[in-house]
């Protein structure tokens, strides 16, 4: 099997290293502002909802430097000159392509609601941007810390798609829709959402990993899923501190 992401951290006296330790420096500033504005605060606040976001950004960034996903992400090409005349990947980056627009664009419009709140396009964008980088570079550091200790590809996506189901499962419905993104679900939709939404996104994205290993290309598709859920969901802007 080939290892996909480069060795664990360690350090090596390079600029990444230096930029590791920015990142532990951003978290504490963020955590800092976070515990502060609590006592100020009651209710859903989109400004806390920013600062969690944030929170959750550099700690996945930090995640990913640690388990060898930045590293990768950073030194590798898009894709190769392999992939690029094979057409089989042509056509599975396609099926990616498309299941990413059924399960966000239409199925996941269909069970959204916006309660009234604005759309600011600026917003939604960036902070879907940002939480889709999040949780990719997650489900890659799942998938690099797997491969170090299991030599087969299939079972390496089959664990990675395990652990990624727990944490997105106990993540999303214990912290993150509570706290980060506002009321947007429809509850009769929500099982539907999980199984024809999420669970095809990473049954055909971790098998693309698995098969062409590109890692970009896998954060892309997240990212991409996660912006168009902010846009749907109308994302509220970090200066609207209104109790939503």
């Amino acid at each position: 099997m080939t290892v996909i992401f480069s060795p664990f951290w360690t350090f090596t006296n390079k600029p990444i290293d230096y930029f590791l330790f920015v990142l532990f420096a951003i978290l504490l500033i963020l955590i800092f502002a976070l515990q502060k504005r609590k006592k100020e605060t009651t209710g859903y606040s989109p400004r806390l909802a920013w600062i969690r976001g944030g929170i959750y950004f550099i700690s996945s960034s930090i995640l990913s430097i640690l388990t060898g996903v930045f590293s990768t992400l950073i030194s590798e090409p898009i894709a190769t000159a392999k992939n690029l005349s094979n057409l089989n990947w042509w056509l599975f980056t396609g099926l990616c392509a498309g299941v990413i627009y059924f399960a966000y664009f239409v199925l996941w419009a269909k069970g959204t609601l916006t309660h009234g709140r604005e759309l600011h396009i600026p917003s939604v964008l960036t902070f879907g941007l940002f939480w889709g980088l999040s949780e990719g570079q997650i489900f890659l550091s799942v998938w690099a810390v797997t491969e170090k200790f299991i030599g087969n590809v299939w079972v390496v996506a089959l664990t990675a798609f395990l652990v990624i189901g727990m944490f997105k499962g106990l993540w999303q419905s214990q912290y993150w829709d509570i706290y980060v993104s506002p009321e947007h679900n429809i509850p009769e939709w929500n099982l539907r959402k999980v199984l024809l939404g999420h669970v095809p996104n990473l049954i055909f994205t971790l098998s693309y990993l698995a098969i062409f290993g590109n890692a970009f290309l896998f954060l892309l598709f997240q990212t991409a899923g996660l912006m168009i859920s902010a846009y749907l969901m109308h994302f509220p802007k970090w200066t609207d501190d209104r109790r939503l």
